[in-house]
């Protein structure tokens, strides 16, 4: 039989290139996102089934699952574990409902609507290690200002260790990382109820709709993908934050702040314990894949 040849056409060319022009656009930015994300997230979980020997250039010794059988009977394990969850919940849980209060209170026509617009941004722009510090100084039981003022209102009769007493040390924590990110989470729900338009406010007037039903039925369905979102971001960004708690406590006193990225800090500049500190960064890892994975399918079936 004779060999047949195919023989492409200017057009077919032409839609070839138009759809290979994208890609080709877009494969330098993943080539670099490749090497910045994929590589050391490789070489991390590589480095958890190993010793690494700082005293020889960082050589490493692999050791097989060894690191993640201590990570079974370490204790510390469980405190972080727990006590990240915690941070997490809490931290994003009254950082949605003070931000969603803030963003209704500043998209009503109140006075001075745009100075309080413009002050309410305050702890979010301060850097996190300088408001860790200045919390440290408000915490400080002998002449911090908030035992001061609790004194001074009668309130206590002795000074409170805000950091040192294990029982209340992760909720003061807490209550710096809500304080932290209100601002973000108002500013973003302010986006979102700032494009509600007023016509839908006035009909549900007209109908009789109380404040309450105003709220419940017109508001939180147009704001729910937006909420939806910006809930998943901070989870992310909570889970995975260091900072604050690293510089007020640095997860003590007695393990009783740690969190899983300051355990896994310490274990790897602190006590050189390298494989370690990359088995916490893969658990963590995993449970935010986990977590990612998990509420991605139910925002995909809820706009499905």
């Amino acid at each position: 039989m004779p060999q047949q040849t195919r023989v492409i056409t200017k057009g077919q060319q032409s839609r070839f290139v138009k759809t290979l022009t994208p890609y080709m656009m877009i494969l330098p930015a993943i080539i670099l996102m490749g090497l910045i994300i994929l590589v050391p997230i490789i070489r991390g979980i590589y480095m958890s089934f190993t010793t690494v020997n700082i005293m020889q250039r960082g050589a490493m010794t692999f050791v097989g699952l060894k690191n993640y059988e201590f990570l079974l009977q370490d204790p510390i394990f469980n405190i972080a574990l727990r006590n990240t969850i915690t941070w997490t919940l809490g931290v994003v849980f009254f950082q949605y409902i003070i931000g969603l209060g803030t963003a209704l209170l500043l998209n009503e026509p109140i006075p001075l609507r745009g100075l309080f617009r413009g002050l309410v941004l305050v702890p979010w722009v301060v850097p996190s290690v300088v408001a860790a510090l200045t919390w440290r100084w408000i915490y400080v039981p002998d002449y911090g200002i908030l035992n001061y003022i609790l004194r001074t209102l009668m309130i206590i009769d002795r000074p409170i260790q805000w950091l040192s007493n294990p029982d209340i040390a992760m909720s003061s924590v807490l209550v710096v990382g809500i304080w932290k990110w209100v601002p973000f989470m108002a500013v973003v729900l302010l986006s979102g109820l700032q494009s509600i338009s007023n016509d839908l406010y006035e009909a549900a007037v007209v109908d009789g709709a109380n404040i309450f039903q105003r709220f419940w039925f017109i508001t939180m369905p147009h704001i729910r993908q937006l909420s939806t979102i910006v809930i998943m971001l901070s989870i992310i960004w909570t889970f995975n934050h260091f900072d604050i708690v690293y510089v007020m406590t640095r997860g003590g006193p007695a393990s009783a702040t740690h969190l899983l990225s300051t355990y896994a800090y310490l274990n790897a500049f602190n006590f050189n314990n390298f494989g370690y500190a990359a088995v916490l960064s893969v658990v963590m890892l995993v449970i935010l894949l986990t977590f990612v994975i998990i509420f991605s399918r139910i925002l995909l079936h809820k706009d499905s």
